[in-house]
């Protein structure tokens, strides 16, 4: 009897053991559960670009002036901000500024052209095709030069923005000539100060672009002053979304903020947000596009002073704030060898995507020891 009572105490005993392991096991797995709840990291809504490194004889190219794949260069002209396209025709059609080279760096506010070049990638090499807009127009409102272009497709037109100057009520040495580049030179504050955006419009990409007989960014009151420059275009949900440059009311001194606007047609009239994109630093050089997946705005601008490039993001194309990681790239360009090359300037970002709005290229102009070109750099997108 004795033998039966104690193995069924030991029976009870190895239960209540069992029953206290199990419960503990449990209680840890939930407690292991709960602290990964907490430690997880909330969702982001951005996408993370990572700049890919380029061959390491993009930059001998360069210097060599040496057109090649991810390289714009020509020996014989300066060579300024791209903008590019895919085309109907599968090949990839970039539109940038170049002046002759003995004409010095600052010409491209009096001696400025846009070209068009083309390619059957996106990185080049893209093969000088012809001359979209020359530097005068003797029948336009631009008195001289044509520069930083930006092209927006609309409804199978070709909407080519750009930036010249207005002097043809304020140049009056001779009626029947432009101003010449020595006036501007000399008057430089003048012509800085006269600058505005333009629009011709073109079925083809080789043109003829027609220009508008008026520009279509003036300087706004209460907003911005002096200047409107430099714009960045897209065509979303049947309506224009513009980025331009301009001097901020509030500053007595030139103090560059960058406002956006919205119209329904490509040549405006905009209507403008009452405060800058960004009002942390002085910005420049905006390029804009729409992603489809996370379906919010993105730009990429060039912050003055500082050797980054800012990414900014919308929901509604209105209200701009910094992305979850602000800093889009460092203004230093990674080659194959691990080398890191520090031009001296690396302004006017352009990014191209692909059909569903994801970056997969970079284009930036840069210029070096008395060299300038327009670099093309792949770019990874992470969701």
């Amino acid at each position: 009897m004795k033998y039966f009572f104690l193995k069924r105490c030991y029976s009870y005993l190895a239960f209540f053991f069992a029953f206290t392991v199990l419960f503990a096991n449990t209680g840890f797995a939930q407690q292991k559960i709960e602290v990964r709840k907490v430690a997880q990291k909330p969702f982001s809504p951005d996408p993370t670009f990572t700049l890919l490194p380029l061959p390491n004889t993009v930059k001998d190219n360069f210097f060599n002036g040496k057109t090649s794949e991810n390289i714009v260069v020509n020996p014989n002209y300066w060579t300024w901000g791209l903008s590019v396209i895919k085309w109907s025709d599968g090949k990839y059609h970039a539109f940038y500024s170049r002046w002759k080279y003995e004409t010095g760096f600052n010409a491209w506010l009096t001696d400025c052209e846009i070209v068009h070049g083309v390619s059957d990638k996106p990185e080049g090499p893209y093969h000088f095709v012809n001359v979209i807009l020359e530097s005068r127009n003797q029948l336009g409102w631009e008195s001289a030069t044509a520069h930083n272009p930006y092209i927006c497709v609309a409804n199978d037109k070709l909407n080519l923005y750009y930036i010249s100057t207005d002097l043809k009520t304020i140049y009056h040495e001779n009626e029947d000539q432009y101003p010449i580049s020595k006036w501007i030179s000399d008057h430089w504050d003048i012509a800085r100060n006269s600058q505005r955006i333009g629009l011709a419009t073109a079925s083809n990409p080789s043109g003829p672009f027609i220009r508008k007989a008026r520009p279509v960014v003036e300087p706004q009151e209460g907003i911005f002053k002096t200047i409107a420059v430099n714009p960045a275009v897209a065509f979303i949900n049947n309506q224009f979304t513009i980025i331009v440059k301009g001097d901020d009311v509030k500053h007595d001194k030139t103090y560059r903020i960058q406002v956006v606007g919205n119209s329904k047609n490509a040549e405006g009239p905009f209507e403008f947000e009452k405060t800058p994109v960004y009002k942390d630093a002085q910005t420049e050089d905006a390029t804009i596009w729409y992603d489809k997946i996370k379906t919010r705005f993105y730009m990429v601008c060039h912050q003055l002073g500082q050797r980054q490039l800012l990414l900014l993001t919308s929901k509604d194309s209105r209200q701009w704030m910094p992305a979850e990681n602000p800093v889009f790239t460092l203004k230093d360009i990674k080659l194959e060898n691990g080398e890191i090359w520090k031009p001296e300037r690396m302004e006017r970002p352009f990014v191209l995507t692909n059909e569903q709005g994801q970056p997969i290229m970079l284009y930036v102009a840069i210029k070096d020891k008395g060299v300038s070109g327009n670099i093309a750099i792949p770019i990874k997108t992470t969701n």
